[in-house]
């Protein structure tokens, strides 16, 4: 039997199989697919205590609500060590040694690392939350994203003739990519995932230094080192870094002393200016950092997306985070940020109650939803006979062995089956 045939047939499944991922590629740029559709992902922050929280405890706790209300990716829950804990808890508290309680801890988002990725601790009080929260870098830094740049974080080292020198070279050579590099064609069925005309797209980028002994911008520090396992490695400690920020503030990865170098600036350049291979955030490389922006006031969504559940009521706690109400358009793209209030400005905390359900969706923008699916369902179905027809001539090429038809006929019935499922789930995908 000729090896041809099946090799044919083989292309045509290899094919096939191929569809869903091609479906959830895209030709917007990455950089602006991201600060439209991708919603960063909350920080954890456990508040480990040994006797009854007082007063002004709740009122932070109250107060890390608020922030989380006005847009900060941040979430929290208290911990009582006098309870049996659960034994995530109880290895992340033997972690501290011997802590003074209570103790701040504050963890990368659930879905970085296997969810137990540690930022650091500090004492619990209003001076360490208001640094968490918020610093004048991060300010600036979204405000710099709100206007469409892609940031080029500079993490310095302490040896300030290297840090000249390095820095140099990456403004040097962002200048050369931003004026080099082409975006893409924005393809006619992408368009709906695009909020603005294609011809308003530009690439525009910029560095911003942030010095590591900096007390303002310590929780900045440590977010950024902890984006990846081995940046607290000792070989490391004194190197220069450049974090590629870009979205609603998610760093790429980093580079390092060496690795920060015309060739690697490049490579990151063209993957966040170049068309988005997959949709799907988590399938994406980068890390959420913690920004207290509520960027849907400042960024035009081209369709609704699907909102994860804030980290509340895990293994007890406070149920901090409301709904958030809506709030005015913005006159200028300028992030803001809350103030931390003045102890008579703080809010009296209220007792715990279940989380809030969801708000209901607007029915007119539901029936947007829905026009748009079954737009999409059309278009999916074409795509099946395209596909199909397709198979069909592959396998009809494949003269040097016929099949009988009573088994090529199922072949292809569950090809056209299962490319209907794949889609379609694909679909499903890519809304959410």
């Amino acid at each position: 039997m000729s090896l041809l045939p099946c090799f044919k047939r083989g292309l045509a499944l290899a094919l096939f199989l191929a569809l869903p991922a091609m479906a959830l590629a895209c030709s917007i740029p990455v950089f602006r697919y991201a600060i439209e559709h991708w919603r960063p992902d909350p920080y954890q922050v456990f508040v480990y205590h040994d006797q009854d929280l007082t007063e002004g405890d709740r009122q932070l706790l109250a107060w890390i609500g608020e922030q989380a209300t006005a847009g900060a990716n941040v979430a929290a829950r208290t911990i009582d060590t006098r309870q049996s804990l659960e034994p995530v808890d109880q290895a992340r508290w033997e972690k501290l040694g011997e802590a003074t309680l209570p103790r701040l801890v504050v963890q990368m988002p659930q879905r970085v690392g296997d969810g137990e990725a540690p930022v650091n601790s500090a004492a619990w009080d209003e001076a360490e939350l208001k640094r968490l929260i918020s610093s004048p870098k991060r300010v600036e830094l979204a405000e710099r994203l709100i206007k469409g740049e892609v940031v080029w974080v500079f993490l310095e080292s302490g040896n300030k003739e290297e840090d000249e020198r390095v820095f140099a070279l990456l403004s040097d050579q962002i200048a050369i990519q931003q004026e080099s590099i082409e975006l893409p064609e924005i393809e006619e069925q992408d368009l709906k995932d695009l909020s603005t005309a294609p011809t308003e797209l530009e690439i525009r980028f910029s560095a911003m230094r942030v010095a590591r002994d900096d007390p303002a911008e310590h929780w900045f520090k440590e977010t950024l080192l902890s984006t990846e396992p081995d940046l607290r490695d000792e070989e490391l400690a004194d190197q220069p870094m450049v974090f590629p920020v870009f979205g609603r503030g998610r760093a790429l990865y980093a580079l390092v002393g060496q690795g920060i170098n015309a060739d690697m600036i490049a490579e990151a350049a063209v993957f966040l200016t170049g068309a988005c291979q997959c949709t799907v955030k988590a399938e994406n490389p980068g890390v959420d950092l913690l920004i207290p922006v509520r960027w849907d006031d400042f960024i035009e969504v081209s369709e609704p997306e699907e909102v994860d559940l804030p980290l509340v009521g895990l293994g007890g706690g406070l149920p901090l985070a409301k709904p958030a109400p809506e709030a005015p358009a913005a006159a200028a793209p300028v992030a803001t940020v809350a103030a931390l209030p003045t102890d008579a400005a703080m809010p009296q905390a209220a007792a715990p109650s279940p989380v809030s359900a969801a708000p209901a969706s607007d029915p007119a923008s539901l029936g947007g939803a829905a026009a748009a699916a079954d737009a999409e369902v059309a278009s999916l179905m074409a795509e099946v006979k395209r596909t199909t027809a397709a198979t069909d001539a592959l396998i009809a090429d494949a003269g040097a062995a016929p099949a009988a038809p009573g088994v090529l006929l199922p072949v292809i019935v569950l090809l056209v089956m299962g490319l209907v499922v794949a889609l379609l789930g694909t679909s499903v995908l890519r809304r959410s």
